[in-house]
């Protein structure tokens, strides 16, 4: 259910002469109070179930495209657009290419060492890697102050998004994304406002998020569409990282700052 904003159908000022104390309290007796958030129980479980679904497929390609605001100097808000590709096998193999105006740039998982990659920049960095996708994405993030792509789309309802934070969560309805029916949540907190389209059906796949952010007056959004391959054959090859002749090893230095305190 939508959120209806009411319009008074009371005008405070219709009197003739109006004694300035009694056109205040009818003003303030004329102006509804505001909507309180609503937290629908079936939107907070879309996300977990979704969460679930993601958690237990062993292999998959979801390719996404992606439009990012960014506001200049002028206040023109303008988007950049990229694809980001991301290849899973669990518990083990993973990689990242994500192309735009800037070359393509990535991450690569083998197992026993990840790589970060940019090719416009003409650099890589081979490091030690732990033993699952799930603790290299933590590595990642507390370490060296990396977000893994797409990563937070598998932590829904495990702990990395708690529901506590959510002010408001809405389910809108069933909705068309290209060729897919989704279910269509809207949801509010500190910060943002998010919607999310999830595919109906037993494939509980995101097909759509836009994220916007509501700290800034220019309210910047980020839009991006999956697409979704399930269960792909990889050759060998896809999560081995072969640098070109020219390309640079470089240090991959520990971050002064993490992303998010350990609660642990």
């Amino acid at each position: 259910m939508l959120i209806a904003l009411g319009i008074s159908a009371v005008n405070a000022f219709a009197q003739t002469s109006p004694d300035p104390a009694s056109a205040a309290a009818a003003t303030s007796a004329s102006t509804p109070a505001a909507a309180q958030p609503e937290r629908q129980q079936q939107a907070i479980d879309a996300l977990s179930s979704m969460g679930r679904y993601l958690r237990s497929l062993s292999r998959f390609d979801v390719t996404t495209t992606s439009a990012t605001d960014a506001v200049l100097d002028s206040g023109q808000t303008v988007a950049f657009l990229h694809e980001t590709d991301l290849k899973v096998e669990r518990p083990n193999r993973m990689r990242a290419d994500i192309t735009g105006s800037r070359g393509t740039k990535g991450l690569i998982y083998d197992g026993r060492t990840f790589t970060i990659f940019n090719t416009s920049d003409g650099y890589y960095s081979k490091n030690p890697a732990p033993a699952t996708i799930d603790l290299l994405v933590r590595e990642l993030s507390t370490t060296y102050n990396i977000d893994t792509p797409l990563a937070d789309l598998f932590y829904w309802g495990n702990g990395k998004v708690d529901e506590v934070t959510l002010t408001s969560a809405l389910f809108i309805g069933l909705e068309r994304v290209d060729t897919r029916w989704c279910n269509h949540y809207a949801y509010q907190q500190d910060g943002a406002d998010w919607e999310l389209w999830i595919q109906s059906g037993t494939r509980q796949l995101p097909c759509r998020m836009e994220i916007v952010d509501t700290t800034q007056d220019e309210r910047p959004r980020h839009v991006v569409t999956y697409h979704w391959k399930l269960n792909p054959e990889f050759p060998a090859s896809t999560f081995t990282f072969r640098p070109a002749a020219n390309a640079k090893a470089i240090e991959l230095k520990p971050a002064t700052r993490t992303p998010y305190e350990e609660s642990e």
